[in-house]
């Protein structure tokens, strides 16, 4: 899965979540076009920065279980000053081996409360 990928499913996790529209795990997975055991690696990895979500049986849903959501945001935007170049930050704040393997790209996937 390459980051583009990556981030469009997290947008589309986060959007079926909230809707509570997920249904099973494996259908879940299917709508992410994810393998199960794929799909509970990133909700691992989603709970170990605070992001509870839970599956519930009677609505055949997952949920999130506290008020912390996902927030992705990606973009492009050409600079022309040179000087401007000297004052961005960039890296990964979660997902590293996921998103960052070994490069220095501009990727941030942030949660919001």
């Amino acid at each position: 899965m390459n980051r583009f990928e990556l981030l469009e499913k997290l947008g589309r996790l986060n959007k079926l979540i909230i809707k509570e529209y997920t249904g099973t795990p494996d259908e879940f997975a299917a709508r992410l076009s994810v393998s199960r055991s794929t799909l509970y690696r990133i909700i691992d990895e989603l709970e170990n920065i605070g992001i509870e979500i839970k599956y519930s049986r009677s609505r055949c849903t997952f949920y999130y279980n506290n008020d912390v959501f996902i927030d992705v945001h990606f973009s492009v935007k050409e600079i022309d000053d040179p000087e401007e170049l000297k004052n961005i930050n960039g890296g990964c704040t979660i997902f590293y081996s996921l998103l960052c393997q070994s490069d220095s790209t501009l990727w941030r996937l942030t949660t919001s409360h």
